[in-house]
């Protein structure tokens, strides 16, 4: 048993509806954006930006539960990262996200040290028959932003060598996205049985939702995307990177 499980919990919930769009980009477009000490952790020589919405249901912080934590949503964007000293440390460094609820933002930014907004945000479900499709709105810079997959059930677990895997495989989250992160949560969420994505869809103007730095993915259709319609999920209690 490592230190890492060792710490007490600081999140247990259950992940809901994951979406998650993916864009194989140049290491060297995503490396200036990481703190020291992380590096893009890389698939046939790409990168990967994503963009992710979740819903978190039973959700406990600290162990308390309460009526502001019954059903959270959020929209992440994110990199998939390695450590530079420890390559098997690898898992996702939030560059920015948003979620609907003050208190939410208030405490990601304080136990994860990570950048969060508070955006209006409006998650939406649909069946029909053997088809789930996914929708995230959420407003920002003026505008609706929308992320979508529609996928095909029953649910598979993804070979190892897939893509699918390779972007669920991640043991670390990482705090403080952009140049000051200096912290790392251990994540235990295994990887779970994903629907096929027959189809996805973002609308998001990238610069002004995430910066100007972000502007490339402008125009750009998602390389692949996974849809995930529920995992448990425990972070461990943050702790310093060196």
């Amino acid at each position: 048993m490592s230190a890492s499980d060792d710490r007490p919990s600081i999140l247990q919930a259950t992940a809901q509806n994951r979406v998650i769009a993916a864009y194989d980009v140049a290491p060297d477009r995503v490396a200036s954006q990481l703190p020291t000490g992380l590096v893009p952790d890389t698939r046939d020589g790409r990168a990967f930006v994503t963009i992710v919405g979740v819903q978190l249901i039973k959700l406990r912080v600290l162990g308390i539960s309460g009526p502001g934590f019954r059903r959270v949503p959020a929209v992440e964007l994110q990199v998939l990262v390695q450590e530079t000293k420890a390559p098997d440390r690898r898992g996702t460094i939030t560059m920015q996200a948003h979620v609907p609820r003050r208190v939410v933002a208030w405490g990601a930014r304080v136990l994860y040290k990570e950048p969060v907004s508070v955006a209006p945000m409006q998650p939406v479900r649909r069946e029909r028959g053997e088809t789930m499709e996914m929708t995230y709105r959420f407003d920002v810079a003026g505008r609706e932003q929308r992320l979508r997959a529609v996928g095909t059930r029953p649910p598979v677990m993804p070979a190892p060598d897939t893509r699918a895997h390779f972007l669920l495989n991640r043991n670390w989250r990482y705090g403080g996205g952009g140049k000051g992160g200096r912290v790392r949560t251990r994540v235990e969420r295994p990887v779970a049985p994903v629907c096929r994505v027959a189809e996805h869809h973002v609308t998001v103007q990238w610069g002004a939702v995430y910066g100007e730095e972000w502007g490339f993915l402008t125009n750009r259709e998602p390389t692949f995307a996974v849809l995930v319609p529920e995992s448990p999920v425990t972070l461990r209690w943050r702790e310093r990177r060196k």
